[in-house]
């Protein structure tokens, strides 16, 4: 079994003045303009009124991505097949477009990478640790929660 289902969080470093809400008509720009290399996007969904919930939900058919609270952060979830390396330059991208259109800035040196799919979790830190070339930890936590490991990254 081939692990792919695999889900990066940037936290936001900078406080952006905009609401959730305010990202709504940036992600139907990326749709109408297909900004995100290699994915197909189909549609944004608003649940920023859902405490703890993915706050604005951008779907393609390759992956979510979606900004929430309480930590502002960008996550982007995989849902299709794709290397682990894929993945993150996946989500660079997104964070890049933020950056450039939005003057979003993102903690890159240190970021989460998590796994949704509990079946496949032996040798996951080492996986990471060679995709980000960088130094990986397990966040310990409650066992009913998904793997989720913190890189601190030189990328």
């Amino acid at each position: 079994m081939e692990l792919h289902k695999f889900g990066i969080r940037f936290r936001i470093s900078n406080a952006p003045a905009k609401t959730l809400q305010e990202f709504i008509p940036v992600f139907h720009g990326w749709i109408q303009r297909q900004a995100l290399p290699g994915h197909l996007l189909v549609d944004v969904h608003d649940y920023s009124h859902v405490p703890n919930g993915p706050g604005i939900l951008l779907v393609a058919h390759e992956a979510n991505l979606n900004i929430g609270e309480p930590e502002r952060s960008l996550v982007y979830i995989r849902k299709q097949p794709a290397t682990l390396t894929e993945t993150l330059q996946a989500a660079r991208a997104a964070a890049k477009l933020l950056t450039d259109e939005q003057g979003v800035k993102f903690a890159t040196e240190q970021f989460e990478i998590f796994v949704n799919d509990r079946l496949v979790s032996d040798g996951v830190a080492g996986l990471i640790a060679e995709a980000t070339a960088g130094q990986v930890t397990h966040q310990s936590g409650d066992a009913r929660e998904r793997l989720t490991f913190v890189v601190k990254s030189p990328l």
